[in-house]
């Protein structure tokens, strides 16, 4: 079952707080993936991605090698000192979410 699954099933048999937490712990990691093609030689994908979990305070990097990948890297980099932001977003909206569903638990059942 992923994730999202299990996240609508305990919101069905009202266990929100369970709920909230499996979504809170997912909503602390973001993946991050940048990716240019070559226009000379299209076979050649150069990419950077990076995992970020703020939850287990764990930032894992995996860097492409290519002569260009300085400015990738740079770009790829920018993003990745955005993702706090995105983060903090998706738990705030998160938050307002399971308060509207606290709120209006007795309304589901």
């Amino acid at each position: 079952m992923s994730k999202i699954e299990e996240v609508k099933a305990k919101i069905r048999s009202g266990d929100i707080e369970e709920a909230m937490a499996i979504a809170m712990s997912e909503a602390m990691k973001l993946e991050i993936v940048t990716t240019v093609n070559n226009e000379e030689n299209h076979n050649q994908i150069v990419s950077c991605r990076s995992l970020i979990d703020l939850l287990q305070n764990e930032i894992d990097h995996e860097l492409g090698d290519s002569q260009n990948v300085k400015q990738i890297q740079n770009n790829h980099f920018q993003e990745v000192e955005k993702s706090h932001k995105r983060i903090l977003q998706n738990v705030q909206s998160l938050q307002k979410m399971f308060t509207l569903l606290q709120e209006n638990a007795d309304k589901l059942s």
